[in-house]
């Protein structure tokens, strides 16, 4: 779902194609930033240390909307490349049903003598 979103690294004018390219929390995970489709993007490699080791910030914006702000205080936006509704929500599978119940030994039905093991 988000490599179809995103479709490349999510950087300003990178076309890396996000097959290639780290899922990145855009708040960090560390900072409370949820592994959830609303805080994830692809970015490149060097894209991806571009954003942890340089002034540059990004915050992702409803619809999966990338806001950019360089250095120097510009503001760049990158878009989707497809409008995707949430993913769907995946639903528990319901537990199996329980097996039925072993049936308990009971008292010989046969007055028979037990017979010795053959060792």
């Amino acid at each position: 779902w988000l490599r179809l979103r995103d479709a490349t690294c999510r950087f300003p004018g990178c076309a890396r194609p996000a097959s290639r390219s780290d899922i990145d929390h855009t708040t960090a995970w560390e900072h409370g930033g949820p592994t959830d489709y609303d805080n994830l993007a692809h970015l490149c490699a060097s894209h991806h240390r571009l954003k942890h080791q340089t002034l540059w910030d990004v915050v992702q914006e409803p619809g999966g909307v990338l806001a950019w702000t360089s250095p120097a205080g510009q503001t760049h936006r990158t878009y989707p490349e497809t409008t995707l509704g949430p993913p769907p929500t995946l639903t528990p599978t319901p537990d199996p049903a329980p097996l039925p119940a072993t049936p308990q030994a009971g008292p010989r039905t046969s007055d028979l003598p037990e017979d010795p093991p053959p060792f």
